[in-house]
């Protein structure tokens, strides 16, 4: 299977430039908002297993996912409070003293790991609000470093599904992520 999020085609001078930062499926399939029927459910409901702890289990992954971002609390049907907006490295400290659903284990997803729950059908924000309620728009951290620059990380953006870098000062939300029923990645 061949994905083509976050990908970009570009004619030059007789040469074929590919980039991925910047664009996603969803822009591409999206008219000014507006969802298009026509199009499958890139992250569907039925991905999910939802557990009355605060978190679900997608199942494709077997990665166990924060169904609040962080400084929300899971109150059994929603999120209650604001996310926090951490920097970069404040949000990878957070992640590690992070305690939820009797684990501690915890971590920042990586680009691709948060890019798999963004939903490309003209959503905001561009996740299933049934498995994430409440959830905040914008761009939340990845764990994944910009290796352009050492001031920079990957964001994924859930307004509209984008991946690109963010200066590592930038306060941002985070939804943290842990490894599945199998540990098996």
């Amino acid at each position: 299977m061949i994905s083509v999020r976050n990908i970009k085609v570009f004619a030059t001078a007789g040469a074929l430039l590919v980039s991925t930062v910047g664009f996603s499926v969803a822009q591409a399939q999206c008219a000014d908002g507006i969802g298009n029927p026509s199009v499958p459910r890139s992250a569907p409901n039925q991905d999910f297993l939802e557990t009355a702890d605060g978190t679900v289990l997608h199942v494709p992954s077997e990665l166990v996912w924060q169904r609040c971002a962080l400084g929300q609390t899971w109150n059994g049907a929603s999120c209650d409070g604001t996310p926090q907006l951490l920097s970069f490295g404040e949000a990878l400290q957070a992640a590690a003293s992070h305690e939820q659903a009797n684990a501690q284990d915890w971590r920042l997803p990586n680009r691709n790991e948060l890019g798999s729950i963004v939903e490309d059908r003209c959503e905001l924000p561009a996740l299933d609000s049934n498995v994430f309620p409440d959830a905040p728009a914008g761009e939340h951290w990845s764990s994944s470093p910009y290796t352009g620059g050492s001031d920079e990380a990957w964001a994924v953006d859930f307004d509209d599904g984008r991946v690109a870098p963010a200066s590592i000062q930038t306060f941002l939300p985070v939804r943290l992520v842990r490894e599945g029923r199998t540990g098996r990645r």
